[in-house]
């Protein structure tokens, strides 16, 4: 299986990444969040912006030699009330690199990324339920099912993250509770 260099995306690689996502939308277009139009529209600079790795969020590309080959989105709330989850999102590899490793190796490198950020949680997706691709690897990488029913056709997904601070705390659930009492009057 032929290793792929993984690195995060920079403004530099907005026009490759840009060709490759409006790629990803015209060949599944049910696994993104947006149109082929909406997305075809957006001026390079602004792609290149998003591409600006930030606290809250930073793009994976895979790459075989200079060909950017496959990409995957890692993005994390900054409201308090949620940010120990993060999203991982707009995951594609192209047609000619799949069944080799990529999309293993993009997944993994946000998860990594994600394993570094001390107050993350978990790591949630959406997939298709029919993307029979997709689903395997989602599994293989950890992510499990949550109890909730599909809804449109897309099946959420999380993945708990090692802390060993949580899993300290989670160990020694016992607490003992007094006894209440009440004065008598």
């Amino acid at each position: 299986m032929p290793s792929f260099s993984i690195r995060h995306l920079t403004p530099d690689d907005a026009s490759a990444y840009h060709a490759l996502r409006l790629a990803g939308i015209a060949e599944l277009p049910a696994a993104f969040c947006t149109t082929h139009a909406a997305e075809s529209g957006l001026p390079l600079t602004q792609i290149g912006e998003r591409l600006r790795a930030t606290r809250h969020q930073i793009i994976f590309g895979a790459f075989n030699k200079e060909q950017l080959i496959g990409i995957a989105g890692l993005r994390r709330e900054p409201i308090a009330v949620v940010h120990d989850k993060a999203s991982l999102w707009g995951v594609y590899v192209a047609p000619q690199a799949r069944g080799q490793g990529a999309g293993r190796q993009l997944v993994q490198a946000a998860i990594a990324h994600a394993c570094a950020i001390a107050e993350l949680g978990r790591v949630r997706l959406a997939v298709a339920q029919d993307n029979h691709a997709a689903l395997p690897l989602y599994l293989s990488c950890g992510f499990t099912l949550e109890d909730c029913p599909a809804s449109d056709g897309m099946l959420q997904m999380q993945l708990w993250l090692p802390r060993p601070a949580r899993a300290s705390a989670e160990s020694n659930v016992f607490m003992k509770i007094n006894t209440l009492q009440i004065p008598a009057k």
